[in-house]
């Protein structure tokens, strides 16, 4: 008889050296493991630095993280099953992320229908933003919410791995696959810092690990008795040294800094050519700092290249016709406007659109089309670099008073009213209700202009998109570039009833020091124009950061663009500016303003577009169904599962005999008393009967009667049928013993389902 040491656990249950070795390890146990792994997953996150700009995303993928992993161990510890827990944690996980992205859609504490909507929309977004995408991109709408995401599931799948599979090293894959994808596709911001505490981390997990799960005491480090204790030291040395071996020795191996063999950005390539559309999902022209064009003019301007009528609900667009057959005369010039006169030499600027201060009235060159209902100088032959054109416009000074009266019912085009069909009903409610309280058409436009200005952030980071629901999807986020701000503004406009267009063109351009307006890439810019009756068109500015010149009267918005250029960038393409938000000043600060801008309690409080008030049936119908489901489970598959063993062990006496002990000995697993390798059925009953308490003359009958069957093929109807009444007092004896969490664990078992039930 081999040596037997008696333990007892926290049941009062006596425990032998050999039980323990195989039994599982004890949810407790695996507290520091879990503290590790979650330091590991929080590097992950803290990896995404390189692909956001900014650190907006990590507060939110930190929650979800380590939210996921804090479920995760509470689970392990009520000792859930991992078929039970992990859907559990997967729903975890994304009322997590409803809670952090999609407040207003949670009805309660719980995600609805229009969370799913949000949701969906996100990640349509971003898989068609995906391809052209370049890091760093903002921490907002479908890339945040796939970043976070993917995180939240890598903790998930690595607490999986770690404590459900018993994984060392594998319990890293997720979290790895995740860091190097994000490593892939970011930029080099503190590459090695990041990446040498990311190791650390990783190795500290291993070693962890492969002590937590050690089936013995024989461990490559540490001491008998105490492997956790000991090994923790030397895992911390081990880490560090590989973290500092990778900081220190990684940057001067031969080719470190050099260009990889697979280039995973796009090429630096410079568009010179102004898009005459504005599509709300992308953008004009590369944000570059190639010099497009130089302008001699007294005073600054926009640089405006076209008027944009034609909405089909994402992009703005000239009339379907061709330019030269609406060719027509310049228009004279009005009597109070100022004439102004620029000297414009192009350098890299291409396409057929001039661009000069609104509105030109002549220019020194017979090559050139005007256009008058869009406002466009169209060069037929093209623009080449070299080309001079000496334009003269006449600017026309509008006040706020002159605003004040004046409708807007008697547009030159009606297109300028028209909306597709499909125009978001939640966008029109938006309008609605920024403007409410608000009656000409000039407080409306002035109060929407507002509105952008001051809760609104312009980001270049902010990637192009596509899908039908753009406008809904820039209202929601709250960020984004010029053409978003001002094909939102004017579709909301038009929402209203008053007519309006996107205009195209550039921003003044920095003034150099010979007296030229040297205009850049960066510079391209859209901007709303809304037509008044007996006015004409008259321009609005709603993108933070940007603000016309000589229009601060009326818009409240003093002149502003983008910075100048970095001395050392060169010629090459720019790093987009961050994010900024901008507070407008009021017209008192402009220097050409004489009228005051309303008070600020009449500017429209911000407001949060909805699609459809929250609803939570659906939500409640799936818990519904999770109910269902489960007691379904309860009642009739251990009762299923308990039949067909019986089934599989009716078919001769032995047979039967054999299946009453192997019942039994399943069920004493179930107390940590399963068969160990080479046991026979007596020696397993002579362990049991000493460690569970229970009746030694039942489990010393059952396994002297499955001795004979397996070993000497002895046994008829009569000893079928005791051994499996004997069966069923063992089962009910280690039921009684069992704590209530595990019989019910027991019952959502597939593997243990019907142990405890008769057949």
């Amino acid at each position: 008889m081999s040596h037997v040491i008696r333990d007892t656990d926290d049941d009062g249950l006596a425990i032998s050296d050999a039980a323990s070795q195989i039994a599982p390890e004890r949810p407790a146990d695996t507290v520091p493991a879990s503290v590790v792994l979650t330091a590991l997953s929080i590097v992950t996150a803290i990896g995404f630095c390189r692909v956001f700009s900014g650190w907006d995303f990590l507060a939110p993928m930190l929650f979800v993280v380590i939210g996921t992993h804090f479920v995760a161990l509470v689970l392990r510890l009520l000792k859930f099953p991992g078929y039970v827990a992990i859907p559990i944690e997967m729903i975890v996980l994304f009322s997590l992320l409803a809670w952090k992205y999609y407040p207003t859609s949670l009805s309660g504490p719980f995600p609805t229908s229009r969370t799913w909507d949000f949701l969906t929309s996100d990640l349509q977004l971003a898989r068609d933003q995906f391809p052209n995408a370049v890091a760093p991109v903002a921490a907002i709408g479908g890339f945040a919410v796939i970043a976070t995401g993917a995180a939240g599931l890598a903790a998930l799948l690595s607490d999986a791995f770690a404590f459900r599979a018993y994984g060392r090293a594998e319990a890293t894959v997720p979290s790895a696959v995740l860091f190097v994808f994000a490593s892939a596709l970011g930029v080099s911001n503190h590459r090695v810092a990041v990446t040498a505490a990311w190791l650390a981390a990783a190795l500290a997990v291993i070693a962890i690990l492969r002590a937590s799960h050690a089936q013995s005491e024989h461990a490559w480090i540490g001491r008998r008795g105490r492997v956790l204790l000991s090994v923790l030291p030397m895992a911390a040395i081990l880490a560090g040294c590989a973290a500092l071996g990778g900081a220190v020795i990684g940057p001067r191996l031969p080719g470190a800094g050099q260009k990889g063999l697979v280039q995973t950005r796009k090429r630096n390539d410079v568009t010179e050519v102004l898009s005459p559309l504005v599509d709300i999902r992308s953008r004009l022209i590369n944000l570059s700092n190639t010099e497009l064009f130089t302008v001699h003019s007294a005073s600054p301007h926009y640089w405006r290249a076209t008027g944009l009528p034609r909405f089909d609900g994402n992009t703005w667009g000239l009339p379907d016709r061709d330019l030269a057959s609406v060719s027509g005369s310049f228009a004279q010039p009005d009597p109070g406007a100022t004439q102004v006169t620029q000297d414009i030499t192009i350098s890299n600027l291409g396409g057929k659109l001039l661009p000069a201060a609104y509105d030109p009235t002549g220019i020194a060159s017979s090559n050139v089309y005007w256009v008058s209902d869009t406002g466009t100088l169209v060069l037929p032959d093209g623009l080449s670099r070299g080309a001079k054109f000496e334009i003269v416009s006449s600017v026309d000074s509008i006040s706020r008073d002159e605003l004040l009266n004046a409708t807007s019912s008697n547009p030159p085009d009606p297109a300028t009213l028209a909306l597709p069909d499909d125009f978001p009903a939640s966008v029109t409610a938006a309008a609605s209700e920024v403007t409410a309280g608000f009656n000409t058409p000039y407080e409306k436009m002035y109060a929407l202009e507002q509105w952008f200005q001051t809760t609104f952030t312009y980001d270049l980071s902010v990637q192009k998109g596509h899908g039908d629901n753009a406008i809904e999807n820039f209202l929601r986020v709250k960020r984004g570039y010029c053409e978003q701000f001002s094909g939102a503004f004017a579709a909301m406009a038009r929402s209203l009833g008053i007519p309006a267009r996107v205009a195209v063109g550039f921003t003044p351009g920095d003034l150099g020091a010979d007296g030229l307006y040297h205009v850049y890439g960066r510079n391209a810019h859209a901007w709303p124009e809304v037509w008044f009756d007996n006015i004409g068109w008259v321009s609005f500015e709603p993108t933070p950061g940007r603000g016309e010149p000589g229009r601060e009267g009326y818009t409240g918005v003093p002149a502003q663009q983008a910075p100048p250029a970095a001395p050392d960038s060169g010629s090459g393409s720019a790093a987009a500016p961050a994010a900024t938000t901008t507070t407008v000043a009021s017209a008192a600060a402009g220097p050409t303003s004489t009228i005051a801008r309303p008070t600020a309690t009449t500017v429209p409080k911000p407001v949060v577009v909805a699609k459809k008030p929250a609803s939570s049936s659906t939500w409640l119908y799936v818990l519904a169904a999770i109910a269902a489901a489960a007691v379904l489970w309860i009642l009739l598959m251990p009762r299923m599962l308990a039949l067909l063993r019986a089934r599989r062990h009716h078919k001769s006496p032995l047979d039967s005999i054999e299946g009453a002990w192997q019942r039994s000995a399943n069920a004493l697993t179930l107390l940590g008393l399963g068969p160990t390798s080479g046991e026979t059925p007596l020696e397993h009953a002579r362990r049991a009967e000493r460690m569970s308490g229970i009746d030694h003359r039942t489990l010393r009958e059952l396994a002297l009667c499955a001795t004979a069957a397996r070993y000497g093929s002895i046994g008829n109807e009569v000893a079928a049928e005791r051994c499996e009444q004997l069966s069923d007092d063992v089962v009910a004896a280690v039921k009684s013993r069992l704590p209530m969490q595990i019989r019910l664990a027991t019952l959502l078992d597939p593997r243990r389902a019907g142990l405890l039930l008769a057949p």
